[in-house]
This record gives structure tokens, sequence and C-alpha cells, in this order.
């Protein structure tokens, strides 16, 4: 592409942004303390060169963040003339977060990772499931472990993330090599820059459209030793694509979970003691036993009508702060998906999406509750055996049914939570489950 054509796109993508907000050019060049000229020869694309310090304040005035922000800056970039590699000092501007918490309940999940991101393991890695289940914290325990060991550099990039100086610069080279607009200037510079090191890139919480696969898989193949792990929704599905559908934790993991969650956010809730009421284990109290007993069967019950999903049972735990663990429970028997909005805003969309495809077939499993087998699902949904499995195997991708045991399967109580929502009967929620 040439640098005419960068410049024009680069105009356009202006325009749209200031339109979108509803601004005048005057509005937005008083906004980001630009000429109404400057504002007017850019979007023209008569602006040769868009001065870095430019875009920065164009983009504060048009509150641009996130994938928005690093389009723009991209589009910026290839109206200078492309990406040059001496942006970037080194390839250690973006190493791995750090875990804040032990993780509960990975190890089969974090060896198998390790296992595939191994010498003779696969270079190309999807980590799907539903918003809370854990994909990011899998991940950072991994990429940690990795990046510690010394033998890997692992550069991570991160949706939510918007970093500045080197960083900054590296993730914009990472976004104009991988995107799908213009023609991948940076792919050139970032195949140049990983050369035959030995390094694992993971994008974090990306969009379904982006990176563009023919992209990613012109990189690996430039890039030897390079590895790449994507957390995501949905996988690529490409060739050579391993995919790791995370599962919600085990039920004594998620009980472990939540009492430990519990314990932080209230003192004294798993042990049926709260700070100021002098009873519980341990005070004397006659009721004391009975109390604990009572508060460890609601965290039970808890854990397993949240399906064991990290991220609502962090929701949940939240909600100690003003309800006892059996007055919660009763919250969470009529609406399990009540108690995570705050912290899973994005939960009862995704799972809307989910089901959107296969709306019949999923309501005969939802209605039919408890665990079953691939030829039990076939029998409730009439569809014949072997199309029965690609079905529950792309539940199982979507996150919408949990393995339990070998070879049984379980609705997630929040998926049929959200399709009981739906239709105009409810459906009841899984029948192990006592209401």
């Amino acid at each position: 592409m040439d640098r005419n054509s960068s410049q024009h796109q680069f105009g356009e993508l202006l325009r749209q942004h200031r339109m979108k907000r509803g601004a005048t050019q005057r509005q937005l060049a008083d906004l980001s303390t630009i000429s109404v000229r400057a504002i007017r020869d850019l979007e023209a694309g008569r602006a040769s060169r868009p001065r870095r310090d430019t875009v920065r304040l164009i983009a504060e005035g048009l509150r641009l963040s996130g994938r928005e922000l690093s389009s723009f800056e991209a589009a910026a970039l290839r109206a200078r003339g492309g990406v040059e590699i001496d942006l970037v000092p080194d390839l250690d501007a973006g190493p791995p977060p750090s875990g804040l918490d032990a993780l509960v309940g990975r190890d089969a999940e974090v060896a198998a990772l390790l296992d595939l991101l191994g010498e003779g393991g696969s270079r190309l890695v999807a980590v799907t499931g539903l918003p809370g289940v854990g994909k990011t914290r899998l991940v950072v325990e991994v990429a940690g472990r990795l990046h510690e060991s010394g033998s890997v550099r692992v550069l991570w990039d991160a949706a939510t993330a918007n970093p500045g100086g080197a960083a900054g610069r590296l993730r914009l080279l990472v976004h104009s090599a991988l995107g799908r607009v213009g023609d991948g200037e940076g792919l050139d510079p970032l195949a140049s820059l990983i050369g035959d090191r030995e390094l694992l890139l993971v994008l974090d919480g990306h969009d379904a459209g982006w990176p563009d696969p023919e992209r990613v898989l012109a990189l690996l193949h430039r890039c030897r030793r390079l590895r790449l792990v994507r957390t995501v929704r949905a996988p690529l599905d490409v060739p050579g694509e391993r995919v790791i559908a995370l599962p919600p934790l085990a039920p004594p993991d998620a009980v472990r979970l939540l009492a430990r969650l519990a314990g932080q956010v209230c003192p004294g809730t798993t042990t049926g003691t709260r700070p100021g009421t002098g009873s519980g284990i341990g005070t004397g109290s006659a009721t004391g036993p009975r109390t604990r007993t009572r508060t460890e069967a609601a965290l039970a019950e808890l854990a397993d009508r949240l399906d064991g999903l990290p991220g609502a049972l962090e929701a949940a735990a939240s909600w100690l702060l003003v309800y006892r663990p059996e007055e919660l429970l009763e919250l969470v028997r009529a609406d399990p998906l009540a108690v995570t909005g705050d912290r899973l805003p994005d939960l009862r969309a995704a799972l809307a999406g989910a089901m959107s495809g296969v709306d019949g077939e999923w309501a005969a499993l939802a209605a039919a509750g408890g665990d079953w087998t691939v030829h039990d699902a076939a029998r409730l949904t009439g569809v014949p055996a072997v199309a029965c499995a690609h079905l529950v195997r792309r539940l199982r991708l979507l996150g919408l049914v949990r393995p339990v045991g070998r070879d049984r399967f379980r609705v997630l109580a929040l998926a049929g939570a959200a399709t009981a929502a739906r239709l105009p009967v409810a459906l009841p929620v899984a029948g192990t489950r006592n209401s």
C-alpha cells in the first residue's frame, strides 16, 4: 500500500471517529488543542506525516481507548510511512503480568499447556471458555513460569491494556502486523525483530475478528521458534491450532476457592463466626458446630450452583459483605446470574450468544437436567449419534456444558438459568441441584 493511500485511510478513520462522537471539526480542534486547519488537512489526506504528538492529542480529544486507540495509532503509523524496527528497543518491553493470588485447582491444565508449548508441541494454541472461567489466569501462570525459567521470552498483549513508552510501541507493532486493516506493513519488521528467538506471544482477550488468521500463519512460518497463545471465547479454526476448552473448577476445588474468597471478604465466614458476633467455632457456643455445618453446606451448594466458575465465585463472595452464606444461597437458587453482573457483565450476553446457534437441541438438553452421555443427548434431541457428538463437542468449546467424569456431561446451571430467562415457560435448572 503506498503512503498516499495510507494517509487517506487515516483521514477517513479520523473522520469516522469524529462523526461517531457527534463533534464538528471546530469542536474536535478545541478538545484536542489542534488547529481546525490541521484537522481538516488530516481528514482530507493532505497532511503528509501526522506527528505522534498530534495523533496523541487527537486521540485524547476523541477519548479513544483499547482497540480503537491501537487501531487509530496503527493507521497513523502507516500514514507516516510504515513501522520502523528502531521504534522498538527490545522484546522485553511486554512481559507477562504477575498472578496476584495462588492458582486453585488447575494443576492438570497448567501441565497440559506447558506440555503443548514444550519442545515438539504445538505453536498455535487457543484457550477457550466463558467469561470468568479463568483463561487469563491460567495463561498468566504458564507464561510466568516460562518467563522466570529464562529459556523463553514472553511478549504479552492484552486487549484491556493501554501501555505507553516502549511497551506501547511494541504493542502497536504487533497490531500492525496481525490486523486485518491495511497490507500488514508491520509483519516484516515484527518477523525481523523476533527472528529465530525462542518466544511466546500471548494475545489475551481480543475480539473474535483479530488477529487475522492468515497473518498469524505467515508470522509463525517466518519465525520458526515462535509460539502463540490466545485467550478467547472461540478458536480461530485454522489448520494446526490446538484448543484447550477450559472447564469450570472441579467441585472440591470450587468449594475450596469460594471458602478462601469468603474468608478474605468477610473473615469468620468459613468458621461460622462474623466479626463482632462473638459466636461460632471455638467460642464455646452450643450452636457453634451447627452454624459451621450449615455455613459449609451453603458454600458447597453455592459453588455447585455457580458451576465452579472462578469469576462467578469471586462475584458471589463479594456479596458476603451484606448476606450470610445461607441468605446468599436463597438468592442464587432463584437466579444464579443475579450475583454475577457486577464482576462478569458480559456473562449473560456470552451465554445468549453461545446458545443462539443451537436453540432447538439446546433446549432439550437444558430441560433434561442431571448428567448425560452423548448417547443420552442423541435420544433427547433426536439428532443422529455422530452429529450429536459434534454438537456436544461444540457445546464444550462454547463452555455451555462441562464434563462430569470420563464420558458424562452436564449443562451449566448458569446456562440453564439464561435459557429459562429466554423462554415463555421456565425450564428447570439441572435436576441434581435441589431447589
